[in-house]
């Protein structure tokens, strides 16, 4: 009876050392893909990266102007105008009418917010025409 346990038992602790435990590791919801770029100057590649902003509208100004996108310079006059209405909402504030320094911020926020993305989708259109030229290769 003993040497059937014997074979019996030593099965069940082989298995059971034998067998590894599934780790589940957790990922962010809003995790970003690794971008691998070159780091260190080369002959074939020199790395000249442009320092970000910390704004996002101007960093994507600054990627339309490096690009060379006929569409910066008239979004870079639309920005002035913007700029020019916050100037005055700004001088003029104290004097106002509360309404109509609220009407005024809302519509120069409305207005930023649509050119940031104008310009963000000009860059995406940029992006896109570079990936085009490269399937021709």
């Amino acid at each position: 009876m003993l040497l059937r346990i014997v074979p019996l038992l030593s099965v069940i602790f082989l298995a059971a050392c034998s067998s590894s435990a599934v780790k589940h590791t957790e990922t962010e919801k809003n995790a970003q893909p690794v971008v691998k770029y070159a780091q260190n100057n080369s002959k074939i590649m020199p790395v000249n990266a442009l320092v970000s902003s910390n704004n996002l509208c101007v960093d994507r100004f600054n990627f339309l102007r490096q690009a060379g996108n006929d569409k910066y310079q008239k979004f870079s006059r639309d920005y002035i105008q913007i700029n020019d209405g916050y100037r005055f909402l700004n001088t003029n504030k104290n004097i106002m009418n509360g309404d109509a320094k609220r009407v005024l911020t809302h519509t120069l926020d409305m207005k930023l917010d649509t050119l940031c993305s104008e310009v963000n989708f000009a860059g995406f259109q940029v992006i896109r025409q570079k990936i085009s030229a490269l399937s021709d290769i």
